[in-house]
């Protein structure tokens, strides 16, 4: 329960850190610290590094298409997704054996969560940051289903990844 608490008190913070600071430098190195905190107070191996790998892996993929639709925008203009926007992808990962283990058999809970808290969290995201939704009605709505089915997805890796 402690782990569980640390991991998702982590897990926020290196998220403000990196949303907030926005830069180039910082957040690639809050987001190898925060693993480097992770692996040394509750890692689990290489069965995590490789869920933690597969989510970042997944992360650039989905916010490459999610910029190229034009989903988002940065300042105002099209653009690539920055890379202070991929650091929060491994973070993310370090959550699914820990924070998030006990939705991994929970389809419904976790696609509800994940619609919810995924759109929370892009909201918040867009107003401490450049990066903004191109339309304010259908940029929530897409990540909204966007979230709902990648989230339990997501939370499948650590038990595929056990095999």
């Amino acid at each position: 329960m402690l782990y569980t608490l640390i991991n998702g008190l982590l897990f926020n913070v290196t998220w403000f850190v990196i949303v907030t600071t926005e830069s180039p430098v910082i957040a690639p190195i809050a987001a190898a610290l925060h693993l480097l905190a992770h692996f040394a107070l509750m890692g689990r191996g290489y069965q995590e590094v490789k869920v933690i790998a597969q989510v970042a892996l997944a992360g650039a993929i989905i916010d490459q298409l999610l910029f190229y639709v034009g989903v988002f925008n940065v300042a105002g203009r099209a653009a690539l997704p920055p890379l202070w926007l991929f650091c929060l992808w491994p973070v993310l990962g370090t959550t699914l054996m820990h924070a998030f283990s006990s939705l991994q058999s929970r389809h419904l809970f976790a696609a509800l969560l994940g619609g919810v808290g995924g759109t929370a969290s892009f909201i918040a995201g867009t107003r401490l940051s450049s990066v903004a939704f191109e339309s304010a009605v259908f940029g929530p709505i897409t990540i909204f289903v966007v979230w709902a089915v990648l989230f339990p997805l997501l939370l499948q890796l650590p038990r595929l990844n056990s095999r």
